[in-house]
């Protein structure tokens, strides 16, 4: 693993490593709500272009969660921020599987690689193999 980056989001924080094969990014120490997860998926998307990662594991540890009725505008913050060219395993470390599946749905429906998981070793995979 490489050295990593702590950088202040506004909600949040996100410790980001350059992995062999693309970017890792830990998000933690906040309160997860439309706000803040459209401001998470921007500052991803903008560290994707800054680093050139074509393939990014987010590891998301927020306390709350997101309203499924609250979920298209932050896909589409996802692609505003360039991420609809990014192949992106999502690791849910609390407990939203049913807003992590509806806002995967909602990215493939759009041509989005992008792929929910509760087990980041099987999201690597995922990531770094496909299927």
């Amino acid at each position: 693993m490489s050295a990593s980056r702590l950088i202040d989001g506004p909600g949040f924080r996100v410790r980001f490593s350059n992995e062999d094969g693309y970017l890792r990014a830990h998000v933690f120490d906040g309160t997860d709500s439309q706000q803040v997860s459209i401001a998470m998926w921007t500052l991803l998307g903008e560290q994707c272009q800054l680093t050139g990662a074509s393939r990014l594991l987010v590891l998301e540890e927020l306390q709350e969660t997101v309203e499924v009725g609250e979920i298209v505008p932050i896909i589409d913050a996802m692609q505003n921020a360039g991420l609809a060219t990014v192949r992106v395993a999502f690791v849910e470390l609390q407990d939203d599987i049913e807003g992590s599946e509806f806002g995967e749905i909602l990215c493939l429906e759009r041509g989005m690689a992008v792929h929910s998981f509760s087990d980041e070793g099987e999201a690597r995979r995922w990531l770094l193999y496909g299927n």
